[in-house]
């Protein structure tokens, strides 16, 4: 009788935490595709912006940030998940913010602040780029007119030798 209700007792937990793990997993689908990533990131965006809970509006957050920064999605973007983790974090209980959180936020500003910066450098570049096009013409004018003179120079010259 009591290896029986043993058996049970153990058969229940491992149903209750089998459909524990299933529900928790629900809300977090693996899109695959470009079209599966849009229309994930949709449904996410919406239960961010109408759930009347506030913690599934932050764990839609958190789920989008984390969505944006996917290795398979073809559209990254960092810049958005950052902006997805503020959300997160102004809507999620402090103890809801873990080290793992707080090291993925740390890690996104940085990548803003490298972003920025480059597109600073980009932007030097091409002003860079277009100057030294620019001092490339006018040295190339500058020989042409060299040639010229020189040119001119040497018919005074023969000028010169006949009139002598």
């Amino acid at each position: 009788m009591g290896s029986r209700f043993h058996g049970l007792k153990w058969g229940c937990i491992f149903l209750l935490l089998f459909f524990t793990i299933s529900c928790s997993l629900q809300g977090l689908k693996k899109p695959k595709g470009g079209k599966e990533f849009s229309q994930e990131t949709n449904r996410l965006k919406k239960l961010a912006r109408e759930d009347p809970e506030a913690s599934v509006r932050a764990e839609s957050h958190l789920l989008l940030a984390f969505l944006y920064l996917n290795h398979r999605n073809p559209q990254l973007d960092y810049s958005r998940a950052l902006q997805e983790m503020e959300s997160y974090l102004s809507l999620a209980p402090a103890g809801a913010q873990t080290d793992h959180f707080q090291n993925w936020l740390a890690v996104l500003k940085e990548v803003g602040k490298l972003q920025t910066g480059l597109e600073k450098a980009q932007k030097a570049n091409k002003t860079l780029r277009d100057e030294v096009a620019g001092l490339k013409e006018m040295n190339n004018k500058m020989r042409e007119a060299i040639e010229k003179l020189k040119s001119l120079d040497r018919q005074m010259e023969e000028k010169r030798n006949l009139t002598k």
